[in-house]
């Protein structure tokens, strides 16, 4: 093996500059010949100096916020046990410590109409009015008075509003109600009762979606059947019993039809008959996937074939009367046919009515429009 060979690194005397360091230009050792300007070399310091500033700045104003002490996890809360023997249904018993029922004030007080204290002796007798008799006098001298209408004996009624509402108080009779005093009449209040539901396990009530996919494409140029078939099952109201199983056919149908403008058609579904054979009457209507009212799909409004032949007809128009003109006067009744022409096929082609078309495999809904009630076909067994 050869020895290393040594490289000598002193710098010829010429190299090396010997001028005085307080005349020597600024130069930058590793980049020898380049000398710095002053003016340069400060504004690189104050470009870094504002770019440290930045930096620092940004790092305190994230950090900032970051010394506040975490927050300390909140407990789960746990869910309220429901325990039916703490539930406390109204009873009679319990009226009189409900701070909103009415004060008992004791037995009633009747006024005793028909014990009258006996008249000393020797003072004279007088009759006392009878309670009817009181109480024609009552209504006599009371102004709150309506009459029905006109009597059979001639006699008129007095009307107090077209409304045939309450009469207003202080007015006359003879005024006619103003319109103010018709907008006064209040509306009847209606009362509801309610009722106790049959037996959850076997009922669907009335609102539920039921939703279904189409078995059979659908044309509304004719009116005609259509079915779908639900591909989940149905539970009853309480959600514990299976009523319709998936697979049930649901038979319905349409008019068909549509008028100018509308988007969907209506289709009322009929029957549903379920796979282990029960049949129930469904008579509610079909929606879309979403619940909205009627089908949607394409439809068709034969724009040309009800507009095409008059734009025809129209052009025709056009042509003739610029050879009418070209020609004069003469061919007036010519230019006249084919502008009643155009006018009788639009008239007659503007009747043809949109076709809508929807095709099979599709979602569509079936909204319940009546309780379905299975109890007289099924029953519960214990598993």
């Amino acid at each position: 093996m050869g020895e290393r060979a040594t490289v000598d690194q002193t710098p010829d005397p010429e190299d090396i500059d010997r001028t005085p360091a307080v005349e020597r230009a600024s130069k930058m050792p590793s980049m020898p010949g380049t000398a710095m300007d002053p003016k340069k070399m400060i504004g690189f310091a104050a470009a870094a100096g504002a770019i440290m500033f930045t930096v620092l700045a940004l790092g305190t104003g994230l950090t900032g916020n970051s010394t506040l002490p975490p927050a300390k996890p909140r407990p789960a809360l746990e869910p309220a046990q429901y325990d039916p023997a703490t539930v406390i249904a109204p009873t009679l018993a319990g009226a009189a410590t409900d701070p909103n029922a009415p004060i008992s004030v004791g037995e009633p007080v009747v006024p005793a109409i028909g014990t009258q204290p006996a008249p000393p002796p020797g003072a004279q007798q007088v009759r006392q009015p009878s309670q009817a008799e009181v109480l024609r006098e009552a209504a006599r001298r009371s102004s709150l008075i309506a009459y029905g209408g006109e009597r059979d004996s001639g006699g008129a009624g007095v009307r107090t509003g077209d409304y045939g509402g309450a009469p207003i108080a202080g007015r006359q009779p003879s005024v006619p109600a103003t319109n103010l005093d018709n907008l006064r009449q209040a509306s009847a209040i209606g009362q509801a009762q309610a009722r106790t539901l049959p037996d959850r396990n076997f009922l669907i009530t009335a609102g539920s979606f039921i939703p279904c996919v189409l078995q059979s494409a659908m044309d509304s140029s004719q009116p005609g059947y259509v079915s779908c078939i639900v591909p989940r099952n149905v539970y009853s109201d309480n959600g514990r019993v299976v009523l319709m199983e998936k697979g049930t056919k649901i038979l319905g149908e349409y008019q068909g039809g549509l008028d100018r403008g509308q988007y969907r058609l209506f289709v009322l579904w009929t029957r549903a008959v379920t796979p282990r054979g029960i049949a129930i009457d469904v008579a509610s209507p079909a929606t879309d996937a979403l619940g909205r009212g009627g089908m949607d799909g394409r439809v068709n409004n034969f724009f040309w074939q009800r507009f095409g032949t008059a734009l025809l007809f129209s052009l025709v128009e056009d042509a003739t009367t610029v050879g009418a003109e070209a020609v004069g006067n003469s061919a007036s009744n010519t230019t006249r046919v084919p502008s009643d022409a155009a006018s009788t096929i639009l008239q007659q082609n503007g009747q043809i009515k949109p076709v809508l078309r929807k095709n099979q495999g599709e979602d569509v809904g079936i909204t319940v429009a009546q309780d379905f009630d299975f109890s007289t076909v099924y029953g519960l067994s214990l598993k």
